[in-house]
């Protein structure tokens, strides 16, 4: 099953919608501001088409690549640090569609998953001290 939906969730005890998976690791973890987590429907509870490619923002003005939908919530809200916003396509043309999602917090900048895993080189927590987050997806 493929991703196709995804958001972000505010609140310590914010329950993901019927049909979503809530990925449990705080994005803001070690940096104090809200609660943040990522949640996300996958084509079997879904009707729209796999998304293929996730990319992240760090200015609160930027518009999304044309093709791109932009997550209104900052990921680093309340923690301080540079301002975070998630983008994803479903454009075939970005890449195959993404199969699975989760979040490492790591002490290592240099963090990488094992294979089939990798990584988005954007800290999450970038400028908000705390551990380094990455998202990571196959």
């Amino acid at each position: 099953m493929a991703i196709s939906n995804l958001m972000v969730l505010i609140g310590q005890d914010q329950i993901e919608p019927e049909g979503w998976t809530k990925i449990p690791r705080d994005l803001n973890s070690g940096a104090g501001g809200a609660y943040l987590y990522f949640a996300y429907e996958t084509d079997q509870y879904s009707t729209f088409a796999p998304i293929t490619d996730i990319l992240f923002l760090t200015d609160p003005q930027a518009q999304p690549p044309t093709g791109y939908h932009k997550l209104p919530t900052d990921l680093n809200k309340g923690a301080g640090g540079r301002y975070i916003y998630t983008c994803y396509t479903r454009d075939p043309e970005k890449g195959q569609p993404i199969q699975a999602l989760d979040v490492v917090l790591t002490e290592d900048a240099g963090y990488q998953p094992q294979k089939p895993w990798e990584r988005y080189d954007t800290d999450l927590n970038a400028g908000a001290g705390g551990k380094y987050v990455y998202l990571i997806h196959m």
